[in-house]
């Protein structure tokens, strides 16, 4: 009974990786392609789908620690992959594949979102480059100093064009 709540639970969990997966998915070209609307947009989904397994999280492990305890494991200390073998050996493949699945997609879920923690940070560095380029052009003043101080003419030759 309590291996069904945990199938069930767990595919919970894997529908709602599966779900993040395809938003940071969505999230790598809007990325690249700096889509502030498509971004924010994207932001939200991800927020909320945060927010749902963070949820479903609890039960799973509530659920996980009851199976423990029944199948005669130490409710506090077991781990899925441990109830899933144990499980797997009672005939009960459906955890295991479920625990695999889980930890396939986890690992997607963080391929992608370094990569595009990696364009994100790129990008900030290049706007970041750009706005140092800026200020440094601005601020060469061949009156004014770059404190916005009064420089004293320079000794020497100036050419002074009265047609401009």
């Amino acid at each position: 009974m309590k291996a069904r709540e945990l199938t069930a639970a767990l595919s919970t969990q894997l529908k709602l990786l599966e779900e993040l997966l395809a938003i940071l998915e969505r999230e790598t070209p809007e990325l690249a392609g700096v889509s502030l609307d498509a971004m924010a947009e994207i932001n939200a989904l991800k927020e909320d789908a945060v927010a749902r397994i963070e949820a479903h999280t609890d039960p799973l492990r509530h659920t996980i620690a009851e199976v423990a305890a029944s199948l005669g494991l130490p409710p506090d200390t077991t781990t899925l992959g441990e109830v899933a073998a144990l499980l797997n050996k009672q005939g009960n493949a459906d955890v295991q594949r479920l625990h695999q699945e889980l930890n396939r997609v986890a690992e997607q879920v963080r391929q992608v979102a370094a990569m595009n923690r990696e364009i994100a940070e790129r990008f900030v560095s290049t706007v970041g480059n750009s706005l140092n380029f800026l200020a440094r052009i601005l601020n060469q003043s061949s009156f004014y100093g770059a404190s916005g101080g009064y420089q004293r003419p320079q000794p020497g030759a100036v050419i002074i064009n009265r047609k401009a």
